[in-house]
């Protein structure tokens, strides 16, 4: 003899997509499904776009080294999901660029240094 799985009786514990057996009442209650048509991929690319360009100011005032990476990451991002960042992107090379000619000024500075002491 074959028992019937959903005896009234015995705790249930098959849940489905929007809702559970095991509801306080008892019986089959659904929770509100997904909202229909909704998708969060625009919020999220016009976020990142905007945190790229954020990244990008922040990367040529203070930090470049930080901030110019974080911009081109975000960039990316937004691009992937379908939004512009054209504004973060250019921001973010332009602060990776000071990074680079703070670098090699750095290098010229003490191999003159090192070269000729007394000029400096």
């Amino acid at each position: 003899m074959s028992e019937n799985p959903y005896q009234p009786n015995q705790p249930q514990t098959p849940q489905g997509q929007y809702g559970s057996y095991n509801s306080p009442g008892g019986g089959y209650v659904p929770s509100a499904p997904p909202a229909y048509g909704y998708d969060a991929t625009p919020q999220e690319a016009k976020s990142a776009a905007t945190l790229s360009w954020v990244f990008g100011i922040l990367g040529i005032l203070l930090l470049p080294i930080v901030f110019g990476p974080l911009a081109l990451w975000q960039a990316k991002k937004a691009e992937r999901l379908g939004a512009s960042a054209t504004a973060g992107k250019v921001l973010g090379w332009i602060s990776i660029a000071l990074v680079i000619i703070g670098i090699i000024g750095a290098i010229i500075l003490f191999v003159g240094m090192a070269a000729d002491p007394s000029s400096f």
